[in-house]
C-alpha cells in the first residue's frame, strides 16, 4: 500500500477473515489517516461489516496484520482494541431498554479510563447531540430509531476514543434524522475523531468522507476521494448498487 504523507492512524494489510468454512476477506488492505472520515462502500455481502468486525477483533478466524497507531493490534481481544482508543458501533445499536439516555452515556464510560470525567464527559456529549441533551432522563426504548442511533454514537464517543467504527448507521432511519446524523459525523471529525464508516447510503456518505474505498468479494476493487467518485456515476452504478 501507499503510503501517506503522516503515518496513518489506522493500515489494513491482507487483511483475511473466515466465519466457518467461508473465506469472507481475501486480502483487503485499507489506509486511515488521522481526522480523516473513510467510507467502506460496496454491494450487499461484499465484506465490509466483516471488515470492521476483523479490525475490533470480533471475527475468531482471521489473518494479516492491522495497525492502529503504529501497534499491530490483530492478536489483542478486543477490550484492549477499545482501551487503546478504538471505539465500534454495530447496525444493531445494543442500546439498553430499561435505563435512560443518560445511563446509557454512563455505561460508555463506566468501560474506559474515564470514569472521573463522567460529568465532563456527558456534558460535552449533551452539547454534540442537541436531541439527546433534551432527552437524558427519558427511558432509551421510547425515542425513535434514528434518536437511539445517535445515542448508540454518543455513547461510544464517551471514552473519547481516537477512532469509531460505524456500521451503517442510516439503516432504517428517517431521512431528516439520517441528514442530522451526518452533520454530526463533520463535527466529530473536526473535533479530531477519526471515522471509518459503512454506508449504503453512497450518496450522503461521499459528501462527509475525505476517502472512499470500494469493496467487492471481501477485497478493495477500487479506492479514490470522494469528490472524485461523487463525479463517477458509472464506477457508482457498477459496485455500489444495492
Amino acid at each position: 500500500m501507499q503510503q501517506g504523507r503522516t503515518a496513518p492512524l489506522l493500515a489494513v494489510e491482507d487483511l483475511q477473515a473466515w466465519y466457518g468454512h467461508s473465506h469472507v476477506l481475501q486480502g483487503l488492505s485499507i489506509l486511515v489517516q488521522p481526522g480523516e472520515i473513510v467510507t467502506l462502500a460496496g454491494r450487499n455481502g461484499a465484506g465490509k461489516t466483516t471488515t470492521l468486525k476483523a479490525i475490533m477483533g470480533l471475527v475468531a478466524r482471521r489473518a494479516g496484520r492491522v495497525s492502529f497507531a503504529g501497534e499491530d493490534i490483530l492478536p489483542l481481544p478486543p477490550d484492549s482494541r477499545f482501551h487503546r482508543g478504538l471505539a465500534y458501533v454495530p447496525e444493531e445499536r445494543r442500546i439498553v431498554p430499561g435505563l435512560t439516555v443518560e445511563e446509557n452515556l454512563r455505561l460508555g464510560i463506566l468501560a474506559s479510563r474515564h470514569q472521573r470525567e463522567e460529568a465532563r464527559r456527558i456534558e460535552a456529549i449533551a452539547e454534540t447531540f442537541p436531541r439527546l441533551k433534551q432527552r437524558l432522563k427519558q427511558e432509551a426504548i421510547t425515542m425513535s430509531g434514528g434518536e437511539q442511533q445517535m445515542l448508540a454514537i454518543a455513547r461510544a464517543l464517551m471514552a473519547e476514543p481516537t477512532m469509531v467504527l460505524l456500521d451503517e448507521p442510516s439503516e432504517g432511519i428517517m431521512p431528516v434524522l439520517v441528514e442530522e446524523m451526518f452533520e454530526q459525523f463533520v463535527a466529530m471529525k473536526r473535533s479530531g475523531t477519526t471515522i471509518l464508516l459503512v454506508e449504503q447510503n453512497v450518496e450522503l456518505a461521499l459528501e462527509v468522507s475525505d476517502r472512499v474505498y470500494i469493496v467487492d468479494g471481501g477485497a478493495v476493487v477500487h479506492h479514490a476521494p470522494a469528490a472524485e467518485l461523487r463525479a463517477d456515476p458509472e464506477i457508482q452504478a457498477r459496485y455500489c448498487a444495492v
